[in-house]
């Protein structure tokens, strides 16, 4: 029995004191913690560690290019995303950041040609402190970056 917390709804399983073990299933329940209150368990669940090399290669897709967002934690919510190395000569790049909901804060669409794309992203200025997803797709290839705004 171990106990894991963590301040977003994802909790990566490696790194671990006691590895998970390739076609073991594990036991786990979960539970939730809003504004200082903790929610009842969810009852159990089997989750099963499955490194199959296919699926691992299919699930793992990249932005063509290496994609930047900085300052990292952004204070004023101006961040600004460099994309280098893009491999195609014309590209339809979307940007969406999502809370730890899942909800949209923020989306634009982008046309880009040549090997770099830059721009400011300006995002609302109500946007709360706490750590969002950046969802970077570049012709259909996503790549998920994490972006902290501190107030």
């Amino acid at each position: 029995d171990e106990t894991y917390v963590r301040n977003t709804y994802i909790l990566e399983l490696f790194g671990f004191a006691n590895p998970l073990l390739d076609g073991y299933s594990y036991q786990v329940q979960v539970r939730a913690k809003v504004s200082d209150t903790w929610g009842s368990f969810c009852g159990t669940c089997a989750i099963t560690i499955d490194n199959d090399q296919q699926i691992l290669q299919n699930s793992l897709v990249q932005v063509s290019g290496e994609a930047t967002l900085w300052p990292n934690p952004a204070r004023d919510g101006q961040v600004y995303l460099n994309i280098d190395g893009i491999g195609s000569a014309t590209q339809q790049i979307t940007v969406d950041v999502k809370d730890i909901y899942g909800q949209q804060v923020y989306g634009q669409a982008f046309g880009n040609s040549g090997e770099r794309f830059s721009t400011v992203l300006n995002l609302p200025g109500d946007i709360a402190s706490g750590v969002y997803l950046v969802n970077i797709t570049v012709n259909g290839e996503v790549t998920t970056k994490r972006l902290s705004i501190v107030r």
